[in-house]
C-alpha cells in the first residue's frame, strides 16, 4: 500500500474524551486497514473501549467521509448516600382546622405521635459504592462515593445486630429532634378523671379521652391533651395544652400552659400561656397570653372578663348585647416598665457591690485563712447569683417590651359599648356599637381603624 499522506485518518474526541469518532476520508491511491486506523488512534491516545468490528466494518464497506463512533469509554456509576426511612409520622400540625362552614376542628389538633413496644421506628438504607469509570484514553474516572450515616441516637429503642432495623422498647410517645429519637412513656386514661382517680402529676405527656372533673389537678411535664369537657378543675403543663371540647369552669378552673393553648371553649376560668392561645369563645374568664390570642371560628367572641396578650388580640365578637363589661389588653401594663427601672437600678447596685467585694479580695488574696476573705466569697457566691437572675428578668422583661411593638387588637365583627380595650398605659371604652375595627396604638393614643369587611 502506497503510503497516506493527504488521506490520513482522522480521530476526533468529546470534551470528557468519553467517546471516539472515526473518519476515514476517500482514499486517493487503495483503501485503509487495520494497522491504519491504529495508528491514528495511538496518536490521538485512545486506547480504551475501541470498536474493532465496527472499524473494520468501515474498512470493508468502505464508509468513507462521516464520522463514527469506533471507541467508548465506561462513565462511572455514582454511589448512593445511605439514608434512614422513618416508620413513625412527624409531620402533623399541632394547630386545628378551618372547617369549609367556618368552625374550628379541634379534634383535627395531633400533638403526640404514639408507638408500640417492639414497634419498628426505622430501617436504615446503607450506602451503596460507586463503580470508577475508564475513558478512551484509559484514564480512570472516579465515582462519587456513597457515605453512610452515624447510627442513630436517643433512647426508648434497641438497634438490631446489623444495625440496620431500630425498635421501640415501649408504649409511648415518639420524638425526633434532628438525628436524636426519645421514646418517653404517656400517662393515658381511657375514661373520665374524677376524685375516684385523683390528682396527676406526671413527667411526661398526659392524654384524657374522657372529662376532668371538678376538684381533680393535672400537672405534667410536657403535652396535656384532653378530649372531654373540663371542669372546674387545674391544669398546668410544661408544654401545650390541647382541650378539643372545652372547659365549664364555674369560676374554679386554671388553665396553665408553658408553651401553647388550644380550646374550643373557655367559661368562667383562669387561662394563662407562656406562648399563643387559640379558642372559640371566652365568656366571663381571666386570661393572659405571652404571645397572641386568637378566635377565627364563626362564632369565635369574647364576652366579659379580662382578656390579656402581649402581642396580639384577634376575635370576630367582643362584648354582647347585654353590654357586659369585657375588657381586652394587648402590650404591657405601666407595673412592667416600673419592674424594669427597679431592675436596673438593682443591678446597677450588685455590680459595684461585686467591684468593692473584688477590691477587698485582692487586698486578702494572701491571707487564705483569714476569716474576712471567707465573708467576702461567700457574700460574692451569693450577690453573683442575684446579679444573674436579675439580669435574666430583666432580658426576659425587655423582651416582651419589644415583643409588643406594633400590637393590635383586630375585631371582624362587632365591637358593643361597655367594651374597654386597653394597649400599655392607654385605654378606650366603647359608647356605641361599631363593626370591622383595628385598635392600634399611634402617638400615645389608640386609634381605632376601619377593617375590610
Amino acid at each position: 500500500m502506497a503510503a497516506l499522506t493527504k488521506n490520513d485518518p482522522t480521530i476526533r474526541l468529546s470534551r470528557d474524551n468519553m467517546k471516539a469518532y472515526l473518519c476515514l476520508p476517500n482514499p486517493e491511491l487503495e483503501g485503509y486497514s487495520q494497522s491504519d486506523v491504529a495508528r491514528v488512534l495511538k496518536n490521538s491516545g485512545v486506547s480504551y473501549g475501541i470498536k474493532e468490528d465496527i472499524v473494520q466494518k468501515m474498512i470493508d464497506h468502505q464508509i468513507y467521509n462521516e464520522e463514527v463512533l469506533i471507541a467508548e469509554g465506561v462513565r462511572p456509576e455514582d454511589g448512593v448516600d445511605g439514608y434512614y426511612e422513618y416508620k413513625f409520622d412527624m409531620n402533623f400540625s399541632k394547630k386545628p382546622k378551618v372547617k369549609p362552614d367556618g368552625s374550628v376542628d379541634y379534634w383535627s389538633i395531633k400533638m403526640v405521635e404514639m408507638v408500640t413496644e417492639g414497634q419498628v421506628i426505622a430501617v436504615y438504607h446503607k450506602a451503596i459504592q460507586g463503580k470508577d469509570g475508564m475513558d478512551t484514553k484509559g484514564k480512570p474516572v472516579m465515582a462519587k462515593r456513597g457515605r453512610d450515616l452515624v447510627p442513630l441516637r436517643g433512647k426508648g429503642f434497641e438497634r438490631s445486630e446489623d444495625g440496620n432495623t431500630y425498635t421501640s422498647l415501649m408504649d409511648g410517645k415518639i420524638d425526633m429532634s434532628g438525628e436524636r429519637i426519645v421514646i418517653l412513656p404517656v400517662y393515658e386514661i381511657n375514661g373520665n378523671v374524677d376524685l375516684s382517680i385523683g390528682n396527676i402529676d406526671f413527667r411526661g405527656d398526659v392524654i384524657i379521652h374522657g372529662s376532668i372533673c371538678s376538684g381533680v389537678m393535672v400537672k405534667a411535664t410536657g403535652t396535656v391533651t384532653v378530649d372531654g369537657i373540663v371542669e372546674g378543675a387545674s391544669i398546668e403543663a410544661g408544654k401545650d395544652i390541647v382541650l378539643r371540647s372545652g372547659v365549664m369552669g364555674a369560676s374554679r378552673a386554671s388553665i396553665t400552659s408553658r408553651g401553647n393553648i388550644s380550646a374550643k371553649f373557655f367559661e368562667y376560668t383562669r387561662v394563662h400561656a407562656n406562648g399563643t392561645i387559640q379558642a372559640d369563645v371566652f365568656l366571663n374568664c381571666q386570661v393572659s397570653c405571652g404571645e397572641s390570642i386568637i378566635l377565627d371560628g364563626k362564632k369565635a367572641s369574647i364576652i366579659g372578663g379580662e382578656v390579656g396578650a402581649i402581642q396580639s388580640i384577634e376575635v370576630n365578637t367582643l362584648g354582647s348585647d347585654g353590654e357586659v363589661k369585657t375588657a381586652v389588653r394587648i402590650g404591657n401594663s405601666p407595673s412592667v416598665m416600673r419592674r424594669i427601672g427597679v431592675l436596673k437600678n438593682k443591678i446597677q447596685v450588685e455590680k459595684a457591690n461585686l467591684a468593692k467585694i473584688e477590691e477587698g479580695l485582692k487586698l486578702l488574696q494572701d491571707m487564705k485563712n483569714d476569716p474576712r476573705r471567707t465573708d467576702l466569697l461567700r457574700v460574692k457566691i451569693r450577690d453573683t447569683a442575684l446579679l444573674a437572675g436579675d439580669t435574666a428578668e430583666l432580658e426576659k422583661l425587655e423582651d416582651q417590651i419589644e415583643r409588643a411593638r406594633g400590637g393590635r387588637v383586630r375585631v371582624y365583627g362587632d365591637v358593643y359599648p361597655g367594651v374597654k380595650v386597653e394597649i400599655d398605659e392607654l385605654r378606650v371604652v366603647m359608647k356605641e356599637k361599631q363593626r370591622h375595627l383595628e385598635f392600634v396604638k399611634e402617638h400615645n393614643k389608640i386609634h381605632m381603624c376601619a377593617l375590610e369587611a
